[in-house]
């Protein structure tokens, strides 16, 4: 039972680091813009918001067992939407931006 538990904290690991990989994205978007194309940010972005997904509904049905209650998972997932979505927008403005140049 207590290793269940422990998972918790283990899955919010993993959800720090999608949310740090989604705003180092998001600051080598805004600001450096000649090192990373539009591609590899839609397809980071893309893995970032699975891997979120999956991860939540997994330990939605390990939080289901254990009668268990961690919002800040949930809050951890919306960040990392968020911050695909701004992302994948932000690549696309500077990709429009620089073929219009």
């Amino acid at each position: 039972m207590m290793y269940l538990i422990e998972a918790f904290n283990f899955v919010k690991y993993e959800f720090v680091f999608l949310t740090v990989v989604s705003i180092g994205i998001f600051i080598c978007v805004v600001f450096f813009k000649k090192f990373i194309n539009t591609f590899s940010v839609y397809l980071i972005s893309f893995i970032c918001a699975i891997i979120s997904m999956l991860n939540l509904i997994l330990l939605g049905y390990v939080a289901d067992e254990l009668n268990a209650v961690d919002i800040t998972n949930t809050y951890l997932f919306i960040t990392v939407i968020v911050f695909c979505i701004i992302n994948s927008i932000f690549a696309y403005r500077n990709f429009n931006n620089t073929k219009i140049s």
